[in-house]
């Protein structure tokens, strides 16, 4: 897979993958930093500079188009300067698989790529959260050695929301 940060150009394909998302009834697309509620050229400067600089209240993250050939499979956000109580709440890596790509094993790629550059960025763990009734993101997750650390309610009333952590290793 190719793993890289949006520029304009990509703008046609991005859209195409929103569409995809619509057109199967997801009205929210995940690790997409408000993809849907920016303006297209702002949201890549707001990403670009995120990577670069970071964010005063998110710090430096990494939202990469992953794209297998020239198909951008899917989102990838990996927020490595997060401060720990944001950590809890959003978790430090985020992704989403376009729907007529899921279940081929791109969600674990993608995660696996994201693990590697935490430990690049010198962290020791990472907090992931997904929805319990989200089966396919939970075995994602567990498949790449996460423990669930806990379970609540309040993110978004009427689905529970699960944590996990991943200690990682310097291999």
């Amino acid at each position: 897979m190719i793993y890289r940060l949006p520029q304009l150009e990509d703008e046609g394909i991005i859209r195409d993958y929103v569409k995809e998302h619509y057109e199967n009834g997801e009205t929210s697309i995940s690790a997409s930093h408000g993809l849907t509620s920016s303006e297209y050229g702002q949201w890549v400067e707001r990403i670009n500079r995120n990577a670069l600089t970071g964010d005063k209240d998110f710090g430096k993250s990494l939202l990469l188009l992953c794209f297998d050939e020239d198909r951008l499979i899917g989102l990838l956000s990996i927020r490595y300067d997060l401060p720990q109580e944001l950590s809890h709440t959003i978790g430090d890596i985020g992704y989403g698989v376009r729907p007529s790509e899921r279940n081929k094993g791109y969600a674990t790629a993608m995660l696996k790529y994201a693990l590697g550059v935490c430990r690049e960025k010198g962290m020791t763990k990472v907090i992931l959260g997904c929805f319990k009734d989200n089966i396919a993101s939970v075995k994602t997750i567990i498949k790449n050695g996460g423990v669930l650390i806990c379970e609540n309610d309040n993110f978004i009333k009427g689905r529970i929301s699960q944590y996990y952590i991943i200690e990682l290793t310097s291999s």
